[in-house]
């Protein structure tokens, strides 16, 4: 049974409306990662964060949840080539603590734009800078590092953050929580 809970209030207009969630399962992650492209998601809105294998590299290629073109790892200096999608920005980074990720959305565009993936508590300062607590975020951050793959979703109103919040409960994701928004 997926745990979901909504830690927001009301909010303010500063705050985000961010929902997380993680899947132990690549074909979990696949059915929320399309369940948010039917439910009219855009991509500038889904992250996904995961130790870069090739479990994750086909789970991009299976959704459609890739980016155009090709991304270089700092890890490995492989090539995510090909991968055509839904996704802003795969991107291959190294974490300390996690080493090689793969993903892609506005989390990931944020550690590799501002160079900050190699500094150490990179995902957790993202995930914090999405409107997560520190302590959440480094729960977040823990999981992806024992090979979990981490969803989040930015939502533009509360509405969209209640439907993301059960999509990602509904495909058995776990630690699913809502943040920034009234449940």
């Amino acid at each position: 049974m997926a745990t979901t809970t909504n830690t927001g209030g009301m909010g303010t207009a500063t705050e985000r409306r961010t929902v997380a969630g993680v899947y132990n399962a690549p074909a979990d992650a696949e059915r929320a990662l399309n369940g948010l492209k039917a439910a009219g998601f855009a991509p500038e809105q889904v992250s996904v964060v995961a130790k870069d294998t090739g479990a994750t590299r086909d789970l991009a290629e299976r959704t459609d949840m890739g980016a155009e073109g090709t991304a270089t790892g700092a890890a490995t200096g492989g090539v995510l080539g090909g991968i055509a999608g839904f996704l802003v920005g795969i991107s291959a980074l190294v974490i300390p603590g996690i080493g090689p990720i793969v993903g892609g959305g506005i989390l990931l565009s944020t550690l590799a734009g501002a160079g900050i993936g190699a500094a150490s508590g990179g995902l957790v300062g993202a995930l914090v800078d999405a409107g997560l607590p520190e302590a959440d975020a480094r729960a977040y951050e823990t999981h992806v590092g024992q090979g979990r793959i981490l969803l989040t979703v930015h939502a533009a109103t509360d509405a969209q953050a209640r439907e993301a919040q059960r999509i990602l409960g509904d495909t058995h994701g776990t630690d699913v929580r809502g943040y920034g928004y009234a449940a």
